[in-house]
């Protein structure tokens, strides 16, 4: 098994990435800064992060201090902005090279930060009678205020990482001793006396990463850009943010625009120029991480066998070696010769060449169908050894290479593979339709008159077409015990949750709350998913829906979706009222099918079947009923 966590080892070659992103922030001609690392989820963001911050903590970089943040730790605070702030300052305060010159610098502006998490306090918990006072007594009544609310809340989220600092300096102690009064523009001063600190030391830049801010609610997503806009003009400060930007994007149009609902041209131009405006103001160099070419995701594959198979020594090898052929060529694969000659005299263990000798037939499908992206190669590989763990228990006998196969079609086109095992279930192991579609794109049949004559049109796709020319050939082989060991994909009506992406779930959880405008952006936001993740989206509401058939947001989610043309909606709605229990069903759900019916011409027949047959004794039959009046 791999690891599913970030790391320091390069074995995708992104290595590079994290030496650009190195070379920026520590050019003082380009600070201050905001570098946005974009790229998917799973597609390396955290391990480029990881290497930056290991290459800035060597000594020719003694004047540069990078500090790192996972996002994800500020979500349970109830002002993750303030959380922040806190931390870094307690970080700058504990570095043992600089935080003894600056030590009372920080110490007033953890108070200045308090002050302000206490201002957002009197907003949200008693802001009527704040704004009375306010109103009432002028400007001068707010220090009076405020302070009796900061007797109120003498112990803060800020108190709290304070008291975590792990140097052992009583941080909210000497808070608390700071004499100083709460001033109206606690935020500019805050700017203005963090510049004065920075340039009390001779830090040469303060690199600042923030990690996994795509896995944050959309408020917490917010409070931490708030946070980092309090850096953006101060001096010799670089942010580095890594997330998936479509994540931020949909946290900043739930935020800003989720009372806007309209859906003409105006509105949605409106949305789209203030989320583009709001990037762009804080993020001024965005950085969109590509996606793995076959022959890197070959690579991946390969140098991941190596890691499991081989020993320390032998791992340093292959690695040096794969480094020193990628400078010279970044577009050949690193296959099994390379390694053969990389190990020298010794010989590759049986399990190693096993894996070595079909990754290069995966390797074309496999980054198509996963979209090049590394976190779910190596899941889909995890996954594969515990199969194989499961048939060695079970007694089985499987081939890695029949199972290699079968895996790269569960994982890349879902409704395929569960196309295959309805097939084979049902023909004792060796489906019919499987031969006939390998042979037809072996030229042995023609592939046109498949198509026609069984109607596996779905079948006809390029990415298909090259699972079926892979090797091996499975026309032959019984699918029986394969699709055992894949019963906890077959049988389970959580399909595809464990490969849900974090933007998939924002939107599946935004299209099924009760907010409109949360869910009308979502729904814009599924026109823009590639297959895969629209698979997941459509997967995940289905399942809501044979799940909890009695309730409408599942319905009316699906029915958003086909109303605009989102590829497939309208049939998984279909499909969802057809598998529920009518007497479950909610009435108003007969009305959104007939509608469907009147849109989607290839579904019309089916709509009008299922109203006229639906059991006209459930409140659903009674609303067909009327709907086919």
């Amino acid at each position: 098994m791999w690891s599913d966590n970030e790391t320091t080892v390069d074995l995708i070659g992104f290595r590079v990435h994290s030496d650009l992103v190195r070379s920026v922030v520590t050019d003082p001609s380009l600070l201050p800064l905001v570098l946005g690392v974009f790229g998917d989820w799973g597609g390396g963001k955290s391990s480029i992060m990881r290497m930056l911050e290991e290459d800035l903590s060597k000594a020719e970089h003694e004047n540069v201090v990078c500090l790192y943040f996972n996002g994800w730790m500020f979500e349970d605070y109830e002002d993750a902005k303030s959380a922040l702030l806190s931390s870094i300052l307690i970080q700058i305060g504990e570095h043992k090279r600089f935080g003894p010159k600056v030590k009372d610098k920080v110490v007033g502006l953890l108070k200045r930060v308090k002050w302000m998490e206490v201002a957002k306090l009197g907003i949200k918990h008693v802001g009527v009678p704040l704004a009375a006072g306010l109103i009432a007594g002028g400007v001068a009544t707010l220090p009076t205020l405020a302070a009796s609310l900061l007797l109120a809340t003498q112990t803060s989220s800020t108190d709290e990482k304070a008291d975590a600092a792990d140097g052992g300096t009583n941080w909210s102690g000497l808070i608390r001793e700071k004499p100083g009064e709460p001033d109206l523009l606690e935020v500019r001063k805050f700017r203005e006396d963090f510049e004065k600190m920075l340039a009390q030391t001779e830090i040469e830049s303060l690199v600042i990463l923030i990690d996994d801010l795509d896995r944050c609610l959309p408020p917490r997503i917010i409070e931490t850009l708030e946070a980092i806009k309090l850096f953006v003009l101060v001096p010799r400060t670089a942010f580095v943010i890594g997330a998936d930007p479509r994540i931020v994007r949909h946290a900043i149009a739930t935020r800003y625009v989720k009372q806007q609902i309209g859906d003409d041209e105006a509105s949605r131009q409106e949305e789209y120029d203030l989320v583009k405006d709001y990037l762009e103001k804080l993020i001024q160099v965005p950085y969109q991480l590509p996606r793995l070419s076959p022959a890197e995701v070959e690579t991946y594959i390969n140098l991941l066998a190596c890691q499991k198979c081989l020993n320390e020594e032998q791992q340093t090898k292959v690695l040096a070696d794969w480094s020193a052929k990628k400078t010279r060529n970044f577009y050949a694969a690193y296959q099994q010769r390379a390694i053969t000659a990389a190990l020298g005299d010794e010989p590759l263990i049986a399990e190693l060449e096993q894996q070595l000798s079909w990754s290069s037939e995966i390797a074309q499908v496999v980054t198509e169908g996963l979209k090049g992206n590394p976190r779910q190669v190596k899941r889909m590989l995890n996954a594969m050894l515990l199969r194989k763990k499961l048939a060695n228990v079970a007694g089985i006998a499987i081939k890695d290479d029949v199972l290699a196969k079968l895996m790269v079609l569960e994982y890349t086109n879902f409704k395929r593979f569960q196309d295959l095992n309805n097939w084979q279930a049902s023909e004792d192991g060796l489906p019919a339709a499987l031969r006939k579609l390998e042979e037809g794109v072996l030229g042995i049949e023609s592939a046109t008159a498949i198509a026609a004559e069984d109607k596996l049109g779905d079948w006809q796709t390029p990415t298909i077409t090259k699972w079926l020319q892979m090797q091996p050939s499975l026309r032959e082989v019984d699918l029986r015990d394969y699709f055992w060991l894949f019963r906890d994909r077959t049988s389970s009506t959580l399909v595809g949750v464990n490969l849900t992406s974090p933007l998939v779930r924002r939107i599946f959880e935004s299209l099924i709350g009760g907010n409109d405008g949360e869910r009308h952006i979502a729904t814009r936001e599924a026109a823009d998913l590639n297959d895969l993740e629209r698979e997941e989206l459509l997967g995940l509401l289905k399942n809501k829906v044979q799940r909890h058939p009695d309730e409408v947001e599942g319905f009316d989610a699906l029915s958003l979706l086909a109303e605009k043309g989102i590829v497939s909606a309208g049939r998984t709605l279909l499909d969802a009222v057809k598998d529920a229990p009518a007497a479950r069903i909610p009435p108003g759900v007969a009305f959104k099918i007939k509608t469907l019916g009147a849109q989607d011409e290839t579904l019309k027949s089916e709509a009008m079947t299922w109203l006229q047959q639906v059991d006209g004794k459930t409140g659903v039959g009674k609303a067909a009923k009327t709907a086919l009046k």
